[in-house]
């Protein structure tokens, strides 16, 4: 499989969590225009990180060691980033997602995100580095 193909697939696979995220969400909770506001507060933060997450992880692969560790490092700061603004949003605001909970369906979307992004992470294996072996030569 190319790389741009592994890359959508992986997108792909982050999309269908969050749409079964959604709909578990939805189901769940009591079925109002705040509790989806909440819930779609929640995806929008937690949808975006993960998937400029996984394409900062998937950017780095297979690269310099130092650009590899930085990629890495990277990703982590993408996929946190969204998530932390909606929750000092939701934190300091007054208003109808903060009362349906919309805080704690940020922090549930984004485990359920990572817990999906680290399996395709492992299944994807090492890169080849510089040198072939999947190390990179000094």
């Amino acid at each position: 499989m190319s790389e741009p193909t592994k890359t959508a697939a992986g997108l792909a696979v982050l999309l269908a969590v969050l749409a079964l995220a959604i709909g578990t969400a939805w189901a769940v909770g009591e079925q109002s225009p705040a509790r989806w506001q909440a819930i779609m507060v929640a995806a929008a933060a937690a949808g975006s990180g993960a998937a400029a997450g996984w394409l900062v992880t998937r950017w780095s692969q297979g690269r310099t060691a130092a650009t590899a560790v930085a990629g890495g490092l990277g990703s982590t700061l993408v996929r946190l980033a969204p998530p932390l603004a909606a929750l000092g949003w939701i934190a300091t605001s007054e208003g109808s997602a903060k009362e349906a909970g919309a805080a704690g369906l940020v922090v549930i979307f984004y485990l359920v995100l990572l817990a999906a992004t680290l399996p395709l992470i492992m299944m994807d294996g090492r890169k080849p580095g510089l040198d072939g072996r999947g190390t990179t030569a000094n």
